[in-house]
């Protein structure tokens, strides 16, 4: 009998869990409190474009209404401006993206279901809800700002459109739409920090490349600019308004990660209440009353939190629910009116996410993000520091199959590639790949976001150059630090990550035994010829300053232009309705390889834009990636 339980565990844990359970949308994709606490509005998927926003009772956790998506339109965002009312900013399916995109409406619903208007969007669309009422047509694109907690009836909100690119404050009726304009930015496109009763404090935004900060004189509706990053430097971004008209704020110098500091406008000058290592925060942690800063997420490496003042309450409840979750980040999500109850939620590398309840001294579990998968049979990311050739230091992290010595490796790296970075968060094609006994390693390349301007603008117009050797580099410390098997390594990645894997085949023809191009560019200059970046007159500057201009230079950097030099097997991943990196950037490519010789394993799907977005389709990019892999990679040469 015992032996017969033991063997049946053993072929459970020897069984792989199912490509599908990577695949699959989430349970729950996000969750909010109402402000009495008594309800909990969510959102779940329907289908490939459809979701539901279902509000929940927050002690029985019955349904007590909800408010279902129609075809490509989607809950993009949402927040609870009343105890019982609901204002959802609305997102939609359209272009050649991966992924549905704000449209800039707002639609409203009770926590019933009931009396569901669109308060902001162009009259006679579809919108989100079947019964949406519609209203006057707007012309412009809405954001909300602030809920106004002491204003049941209204909310603050941004508006801007072509016609009116200097950004409008308007105070918003949330059940009829009606507004009220408060006040007009001092700069296009501005994002505003406004009090509780809707007042702008400080408006901050970007004039011909500077960012500027301005702070508003309420009594005479002035705006003075009180930090200009052409003159200073730096850029302010304010994060939370503090008592005696001071501010908290995000400095971002030129050279190193920002700090955190409580700014006074009057002089001019900051305290620093936090100073990162490395990498800036991943996060700004709010008080119960969503207004005052009391700490941050550490993004150094593993996760942690940072509290400015220890003793602050909602700092010592954080503490010692991180004690219970220990590994793990805790995000507070909402706090009810009087403090006493809080919706959070608990993640880690190995955790794409669960939501509990703290009320009574006792956190009440909810459901978990992806219910189907159990942590403990995750994979831990390990943080990593190591210089590349030049000496630069740089950072990224390295998951590791369970009992496995020297596994194969997939360098795996991320897209963008500017502002953005890897960090400690879960991962699903990690997990899935770590899960087939396959080492994943994840660099933060020169150009990532997240280190400091120096560090971002030390990956311009090396795309092709430095950015690729740092991959390189953090492969060869893996190999030094006999964690992989240095003649099984294969490239992976999406985007710019796609180029990476094309281009490290290139450069570095005797580390690959594969390369894996998901909707990947393949030829820079076709950059400023196709797609929705070179479009604008701003994306085609983008493209000059992270590029450069050089024609000659941009086809050195192409893997178009190196097929004859690539060795290892090649597989290309693209979407046919792709804008951003068009479909002929895989065509080209591919051309190129069948002409050197190469037999190119080969997935398009024409219903797909700049990633898979339908579950379907994604099983299937996981599958034949995964074959693609076990193929190459399987035996040591």
């Amino acid at each position: 009998m015992l032996l017969s339980a033991l063997l049946s565990a053993a072929a459970l844990a020897a069984t792989p869990i199912p490509v599908e359970n990577f695949a699959k949308p989430p349970a729950v994709m996000d969750m909010k409190m109402s402000p009495d606490g008594k309800y909990l509005a969510t959102v779940v998927p329907q289908s490939d474009y459809e979701t539901m926003l279902i509000v929940l009772d927050s002690t029985t956790l019955k349904p007590t209404g909800g408010l279902k998506s129609s075809q490509n339109k989607l809950v993009g965002d949402f927040w609870w401006v009343s105890d019982t009312r609901i204002v959802v900013a609305v997102a939609e399916k359209f272009g050649g993206l991966d992924k549905p995109q704000m449209t800039g409406h707002l639609e409203a619903v009770d926590y019933n279901g009931k009396r569901v208007t669109r308060i902001y969007g162009n009259q006679g669309e579809q919108s989100v809800g079947s019964r949406t009422q519609s209203r006057a047509a707007d012309t412009g694109y809405a954001e909300m700002v602030h809920p106004l907690p002491d204003d049941e009836d209204n909310a603050a909100v941004a508006i801007w459109s072509g016609a009116n690119p200097y950004t409008d404050l308007v105070r918003m009726n949330v059940v009829s739409g009606r507004k009220k304009k408060i006040a007009s930015a001092p700069i296009p496109a501005a994002t505003f920090l406004v009090t509780d009763d809707g007042e702008p404090a400080y408006a901050w935004g970007n004039r011909d490349g500077w960012h500027e900060l301005y702070v508003r004189d309420a009594e005479n509706d002035e705006w003075t600019l009180l930090n200009s990053e052409s003159e200073s430097g730096d850029e302010l971004h304010p994060q939370a308004l503090a008592a005696d008209g001071k501010v908290y704020v995000h400095r971002l110098p030129s050279e190193g990660p920002g700090t955190i500091e409580l700014f006074d406008p009057a002089t001019k000058k900051g305290t620093v209440l936090y100073s990162p290592k490395y990498a800036e925060p991943a996060e700004f942690l709010l008080a119960a009353d969503r207004r005052s800063l009391i700490g941050v997420v550490e993004a150094d490496g593993a996760f942690s939190t940072a509290f400015f003042d220890k003793n602050q309450s909602q700092a010592k409840l954080l503490t010692a629910l991180g004690g219970s979750f220990a590994g793990q980040r805790v995000r507070p999500l909402s706090y009810s009116r009087d403090g006493k109850t809080l919706l959070f939620s608990v993640s880690s590398d190995r955790n794409s996410g669960e939501y509990y309840l703290f009320e009574g001294g006792k956190a009440r579990f909810l459901i978990a993000r992806d219910e189907w998968l159990d942590p403990a049979t995750m994979h831990a990311k390990t943080p990593i520091r190591f210089q590349a050739r030049d000496g630069m230091a740089l950072n990224g992290y390295l998951t590791l199959p369970a009992d496995s010595e020297k596994p194969p490796l997939v360098v795996y790296s991320h897209g963008g590639p500017h502002g953005v970075r890897d960090d400690a968060s879960y991962d699903p094609d990690v997990q899935l790949l770590a899960s087939r006994g396959y080492a994943v390693l994840q660099v933060n390349f020169r150009g990532s976001g997240g280190f400091g301007q120096t560090y971002e603008n030390a990956g311009y117009k090396q795309w092709g150059g430095k950015m690729i050797d740092d991959i390189a580099d953090g492969v060869r410390w893996a190999v030094e630090q006999h964690k992989i098997d240095g003649d099984r390594v294969c490239a992976y990645g999406a985007s710019y990550g796609g180029y990476a894997s094309m281009m490290l085949a290139v450069r570095e023809p005797e580390l690959l035994r594969c390369a894996i191009s998901y909707v990947g560019v393949s030829d820079l200059n076709l950059m400023f010829r196709r797609g929705d970046i070179q479009a604008s007159d701003i994306g085609e500057e983008y493209l000059k300053m992270v590029l450069g201009e050089d024609k000659a230079q941009l086809r050195e950097y192409s893997p178009t232009a190196h097929a004859d030099k690539i060795k290892a097997a090649v597989m290309i991943a693209h979407g046919g309705d792709d804008i951003r990196v068009p479909i002929q950037h895989a065509d080209v490519l591919r051309d190129a390889l069948e002409e050197a010789g190469h037999t190119v394993d080969w997935l398009i799907k024409g219903n797909e834009g700049h990633g898979f977005y339908k579950e379907a389709n994604r099983v299937e990019l996981y599958q034949r990636m995964l074959a693609f892999l076990d193929k190459h990679l399987a035996t040591t040469r």
